[in-house]
């Protein structure tokens, strides 16, 4: 059976912590490993530290400490699996495929390398005789055959079951194909669902092809159709060219999205590599949560078509609920990025960015033509506010004199309008809207968590305390959770376990305990436990002596609790 936790000492062993994190941060040899400017947060002075004995980081400015793993999954935005796989790769250590498989008596293809099949068919089609109407059409698009291969652009050709015929040559089965969404199934048997169409890969966050795009080049049908939602693909989840994206997203502390395939591909043809399109008409809390992991700042730029752009703008609002500042970007003469940039120079573009508004104001001035007309007032200031009440107050109070200005509500019951919205429930959530992931590194008392990261390190220590007794020492429920955790089950598979759950909080922790550690000046585990496990105990009594003294003067006190002050009352411990 496939042991993560086997790979994950195989790659720790194969990779030095030193090569990956120096990939990012500019590193200098200092007295106790290396040292840097911290990528987690802005910094003049390095206070970030890399440690090769240990093979761990740790910065003292915002306490961000952790392994290989948890450096890649919170630099690069992974979940633990796809950690796993970037470092592997990197180990040159094959990973076992996990995603589900088929048998046709020979032959095992997975899902994974059905959709790398039918990508090398369409890019194949792409650049044969078979594709010239693609070709004619691509480069009428600006395209050169550069950008084809920097996108990995295919063509489906117009024949009823092509991909099909070619995919069973293969050993792929029926089912697996109509599964992935690539075939579908006719009265005259299976058919290919992309036929003379310019085919789009979409990929996942490391970059596996997991669903395509297709736009129609000649005849009648849609212009464009997409994968249908599958094991591996969901479109909530996922943003085209997001894997493109990403580093340039953190670069730049900026993402711009758009709608189309074709405005993602232009922008990052005119230098705008931080770009990313969605893959469908409404815009998810999982889609704000993948771009928050990077930058907070998201420029929306879709098409400015007057009639669909209030509808646009009320789907934005998902993203600021999930911790994006939203900017709306308005293109002259209601063009989209793809047809602006194929005429005016990438500097034109940048004034946008800069011109645009904040989505607040942006909705209100999408909306002031109804809100200044008394037929349709009513309605769109009902609709305005059914949009800012889904907002923290403080995002719409800032605008409170714009807002008062356009509605004529006076400045000072703004605040008790969004009030009574949200009391109304004109705005329908069945359940709490997805958070962002927490990018600031936890906040912990460096005792307790040298107390935790040695009961992980000496296991002969845990000998030493019983579980009951963590409850007494230690007050925050998150430490108390880690210290008994290491009391009752085995660390390794505890810790391979949050990674995989991507609960870094608690691997920092630790690592902020070792690294608290460090400093003390003692050379054996059992003299570390003393003084650890005795200031502890300082820290708990003292804790405990507040408690007490509270209870007497609020005349709540027991006799037993009177008993227990006075006790600690005449314990020279108590400071």
């Amino acid at each position: 059976m496939f042991d993560n936790n086997d790979v994950v000492q195989q790659i720790k062993s194969a990779l030095n912590i030193t090569d990956i994190i120096g990939e990012k941060v500019s590193l200098r040899k200092s007295s106790r490993g290396w040292s840097g400017l911290c990528p987690f947060h802005n910094e003049r002075t390095a206070s970030f530290h890399v440690f090769e004995d240990t093979q761990s980081y740790y910065c003292f400015g915002c306490h961000a400490a952790g392994d290989i793993f948890t450096f890649v999954m919170r630099s690069e935005g992974l979940e633990f699996s796809e950690a796993l796989e970037f470092l592997a790769a990197r180990a040159g250590i094959r990973l076992p495929d996990k995603t589900q498989r088929y048998s046709d008596g020979k032959k095992n293809i997975s899902e994974r390398e059905i959709l790398e099949l039918a990508q090398n068919h369409f890019v194949e089609n792409l650049f044969n005789n078979i594709g010239k109407a693609a070709q004619v059409y691509i480069l009428s698009r600006g395209l050169e055959v550069a950008d084809v291969k920097r996108f990995h652009l295919g063509y489906s050709i117009p024949s009823w079951d092509g991909l099909v015929r070619e995919l069973r040559n293969k050993g792929v089965k029926d089912s697996q194909m109509l599964k992935l969404g690539i075939a579908i199934q006719g009265k005259r048997g299976l058919y290919d669902r992309f036929r003379g169409r310019v085919m789009f890969p979409i990929s996942d966050t490391v970059g596996h092809v997991i669903a395509f795009g297709g736009r129609l080049i000649d005849g009648d049908g849609a212009k464009y159709i997409n994968s249908p939602e599958s094991e591996i693909y969901s479109k909530r989840r996922n943003l085209y060219l997001f894997n493109e994206a990403r580093k340039s997203i953190r670069e730049k502390q900026r993402s711009i999205l758009a709608e189309g395939y074709m405005d993602a591909i232009r922008l990052h043809k005119c230098g705008f590599t931080e770009a990313v399109a969605s893959l469908g008409t409404s815009l998810t809390s999982e889609q704000a949560n993948l771009l928050s992991k990077f930058a907070d700042r998201c420029y929306i730029c879709y098409d400015s078509d007057t009639a669909g752009q209030t509808a646009a703008i009320r789907g934005m609002y998902i993203l600021q609920e999930n911790g994006l500042d939203v900017y709306v970007v308005r293109l002259p003469e209601g063009k989209d990025p793809d047809e602006f940039l194929s005429s005016n120079p990438p500097e034109e573009f940048e004034k946008a960015l800069n011109n645009s508004r904040p989505l607040v104001l942006a909705h209100i001035e999408a909306l002031r033509p109804s809100i200044e007309n008394p037929l349709t007032n009513k309605s769109a200031v009902r609709e305005l506010f059914e949009g800012l009440s889904r907002l923290k107050v403080e995002d719409v109070l800032r605008y409170r004199s714009t807002l008062s200005e356009v509605t004529l509500i006076p400045p000072a019951e703004i605040e008790a309008r969004l009030s009574e919205f949200r009391r109304r429930g004109k705005i329908q959530n069945d359940k709490e809207p997805d958070k962002p992931i927490n990018k600031n590194p936890v906040k912990y008392n460096p005792l307790e968590a040298a107390f935790c990261a040695m009961l992980f390190d000496y296991p002969e220590l845990r000998l030493r305390i019983k579980p009951e007794e963590i409850f007494k020492l230690l007050n925050n429920s998150l430490t108390q959770q880690i210290a008994i955790a290491a009391l009752t089950e085995d660390t390794n598979e505890l810790q391979q376990r949050w990674l995989e759950l991507g609960e870094i909080n608690k691997q920092e922790f630790l690592a902020g305990g070792r690294e608290f550690l460090r400093e003390v000046p003692f050379e054996t585990a059992s003299e570390l436990w003393d003084v650890v496990y005795n200031d502890i105990k300082k820290l708990a009594m003292k804790r405990r002596n507040n408690e007490l003294k509270e209870k007497l003067l609020s005349g709540k006190a027991t006799s037993d609790e009177l008993m227990e002050l006075s006790m600690i009352l005449h314990n020279k411990n108590v400071v």
